[in-house]
């Protein structure tokens, strides 16, 4: 068990590295904003197609632990590419096998956890909150040793490597995947029946929405600092919105396994804290005014990823379990990602950081509208008892 806790830890430090400095290395190889926002997309369709090509071979085989021995060695390479890249084809190329694998890891950690814990949100969350602790630690950690060098390609990703070596030897010394107590744990359907319910596919739609609106943050927010308001602390910053997670993804575990209150409006709420935390982007571009923003991240995603994940556990099968995480991470959030740096890169090049966020909170109502709407759907028996 010491070995999945610390295991989580060291993921998210890849993802320390990764998710605030990929802007910053594409920027640094010369290229405009277009052609980032464009990269980033490529990026985005990569991590989306990796997950779902990989999730059903999971779920027939097993063998997780395989996957992500292969997953982390995979990815690893594409940073090797990426920081020694010289033209943009070896640019795309790393962008490319980086984002397949990296990618593709979360959705088979998430689902052997919830497979370990037999759905149980506390637990999960519990153990998902070591993952949050190992981002912050490493964000930290560069801010206050100022570190990488923002300047360096090389320097970025060579901090990416040591953590994904030290992930993979964790990784080694996992056992083996656990399989199901019982022989079936379905409520509505037997084995030969859909794997998913309704409220699955209008969940998909209302958790896209809600990260379109997020990923104006993820594509763009370290270059707003950068660029728009002169900030130099990107990773403290980052470090402050995650950190300000941590406590709110184990409330938001705990409520929902006491049955206190539901993922649809764990959902909602976080689709009004993405609205309010845009709009003060937009409206008080200043030290005070994205400190306080990057608060809101305690709900705009410590209680929406409890809340989807519970969600998609409930409402697809355990047979296709890393099929509906993958789903989740995909669809839910990387085609999202996809559209948002696309239409992001055109917005920022042509009317600024401030336009951007302030448009990209209408998706978070929009989220929100439809949590509204098909909220008695949302709240049906699910398919899954966990």
């Amino acid at each position: 068990m010491v070995s999945l806790y610390t295991s989580f830890f060291f993921v998210y430090s890849i993802y320390a590295v990764v998710n605030p400095f990929l802007q910053v290395m594409l920027r640094n190889l010369g290229y405009s904003y277009d052609v980032v926002g464009a990269l980033l997309s490529l990026f985005e369709v990569a991590g989306i197609i990796g997950p779902l090509l990989l999730a059903r071979q999971v779920d027939k085989h097993g063998n997780m632990k395989g996957f992500v021995l292969l997953c982390t060695l995979l990815s690893a390479m594409g940073m090797v590419i990426l920081m020694t890249s010289v033209n943009l084809v070896m640019t795309i190329i790393g962008s490319v096998i980086l984002a397949f694998f990296l990618r593709s890891l979360l959705p088979i950690l998430d689902s052997y956890a919830n497979n370990l814990f037999n759905g149980d949100s506390q637990k999960y969350t519990l153990l998902r909150s070591f993952g949050t602790f190992g981002f912050v630690f490493f964000s930290l950690v560069f801010a206050a040793t100022k570190r990488p060098d923002l300047t360096s390609n090389r320097d970025i990703g060579t901090y990416e490597l040591l953590a994904s070596a030290i992930f993979f030897l964790l990784v080694l010394t996992w056992k083996s995947e656990p399989k199901p107590k019982h022989e079936s744990c379905l409520l509505l359907s037997d084995a030969t029946g859909p794997w998913c319910d309704k409220a699955f596919v209008v969940g998909l739609v209302i958790i896209a929405l809600n990260r379109i609106s997020m990923s104006s943050v993820t594509s763009f927010f370290s270059l707003y600092l950068a660029e728009e308001l002169k900030i130099n602390a990107i990773s403290l910053m980052n470090a402050i919105g995650a950190g300000s997670e941590f406590f709110a993804m184990i409330l938001a575990g705990f409520l929902i396994q006491r049955k206190k209150v539901l993922p649809v409006q764990l959902l909602m709420i976080s689709s009004v804290a993405m609205t309010v935390r845009l709009l003060i982007y937009a409206l008080f571009p200043s030290y005070g005014g994205v400190l306080a923003a990057q608060l809101l991240h305690s709900l705009c995603y410590g209680f929406f990823h409890p809340a989807a994940i519970y969600f998609v556990a409930r409402r697809v099968k355990r047979s296709h379990r890393t099929l509906g995480m993958s789903m989740y991470v995909s669809l839910g959030t990387g085609l999202p990602a996809v559209l948002g740096s696309i239409l992001g890169g055109v917005v920022v090049q042509n009317h600024g950081y401030r336009v951007l966020f302030a448009g990209y909170s209408l998706f978070a109502v929009a989220s929100l509208v439809l949590c509204v709407v098909f909220y008695r759907l949302m709240t049906t028996p699910a398919i899954e008892k966990i």
